[in-house]
């Protein structure tokens, strides 16, 4: 767990795969109405609170807003009395595509290289099937990847089971290795 207090109405957790293990904390089962997930959200304020000192109040407009990241960990962005601010760190766009045919993904490499657009990227299989994780805050990229025929699947539902059940091929800059390759055929 890493912990960084942006400001004083701001901290931002970083949980790893393995901080999401320890506290039992899953993304297609959050619901912030339920127990558990409570339970497990003041468990991990609790703890960032007595690591840093800094007391969370429940009574100051409390807004937490979770954001997956690539390798199967998350961040929590805990806002205080200002959650307009939450805002700020939502401009990263996840998306996860999928297709049957790699040449989909190959040409879609390659136009993102023809175009400049790069972006954190994994690349998964399993029985026939291909997926990209993509994460990047440039909205043209992912209008792009649709345009290659590649199907958009919902990020908070699919990614957990991409991570724990397809091969990853390519762990980071999937894309830039997709664009060399395609350039080889």
């Amino acid at each position: 767990m890493k912990i960084s207090c942006v400001s004083e109405t701001i901290t931002v957790i970083e949980l790893s795969k393995e901080d999401m293990t320890k506290y039992d904390f899953n993304f297609e089962k959050s619901d912030c109405s339920s127990p558990h997930t409570r339970k497990v959200l003041w468990s991990i304020i609790d703890e960032a609170s007595r690591l840093t000192g800094k007391n969370v109040e429940i009574n100051q407009g409390l807004e937490i807003d979770f954001l997956p990241d690539i390798k199967g960990g998350c961040l929590l962005i805990i806002s205080q009395g200002t959650p307009e601010a939450t805002r700020l760190f939502s401009d990263k766009n996840m998306g996860i595509y999928e297709s049957r045919d790699i040449n989909c993904f190959l040409d879609f490499a390659k136009g993102a290289k023809s175009c400049s657009k790069t972006a954190e990227s994994s690349f998964y299989y399993l029985g026939g099937v291909y997926r990209l994780i993509l994460e990047s805050n440039n909205p043209g990229l992912h209008a792009l990847a649709k345009e290659f025929s590649l199907t958009p699947l919902d990020f908070l539902t699919f990614s957990d089971k991409t991570y724990e059940a397809f091969n990853c091929l390519i762990e980071s800059n999937a894309l830039e290795v997709l664009g060399g390759l395609a350039s080889e055929k």
